[in-house]
């Protein structure tokens, strides 16, 4: 539960921070079947971006992880980002590191509103540890905050 707490009141000071700000700072939640994450970052527009996500998970799979994510843009336009780079993390429910190649379609649907975002990751994840690879797939939505 404290971590939950933690969770929202990092999420409610990074809102309350976009008035104070002139940097654009990416705020966003994805989910998959096991996990829900909450992310922030700094401006996905830019060539470079990083993202530093909290993950927790529910009911049946208890857990905290934390991952920090590097992403190069290869493709940018009004409607669209194509994204691919490097994760390392650390997940409590397995007790073990991981790393990963996150390949991210960033899909900005208003036109009146390029801020908001809708997400869909595909991430390789090895796990030397706990000796698996797998593909994790991620469904989420982001909102850019701050001046511009």
């Amino acid at each position: 539960m404290n971590y939950l707490k933690l969770s929202l009141v990092l999420f409610g000071l990074v809102f309350c921070m976009q008035h104070f700000a002139n940097a654009q700072v990416t705020t966003g939640i994805y989910t998959n079947a096991n996990f829900t994450q909450i992310g922030i970052g700094s401006n996905p527009e830019n060539k470079f971006f990083v993202e530093g996500r909290l993950s927790a998970g529910d009911f049946y799979v208890r857990g905290f992880g934390l991952e920090a994510i590097c992403q190069y843009n290869f493709y940018r336009s009004d409607w669209y980002n194509v994204s691919g780079g490097l994760m390392v993390g650390f997940s409590e429910y397995e007790e073990t590191e991981k790393y990963g190649v996150p390949f991210l379609l960033s899909i900005k649907p208003i036109q009146e509103n390029r801020k908001l975002a809708i997400l869909l990751e595909a991430t390789p994840l090895l796990s030397p540890t706990a000796g698996y690879l797998v593909v994790r797939g991620n469904f989420g939505v982001r909102y850019t905050l701050g001046k511009n």
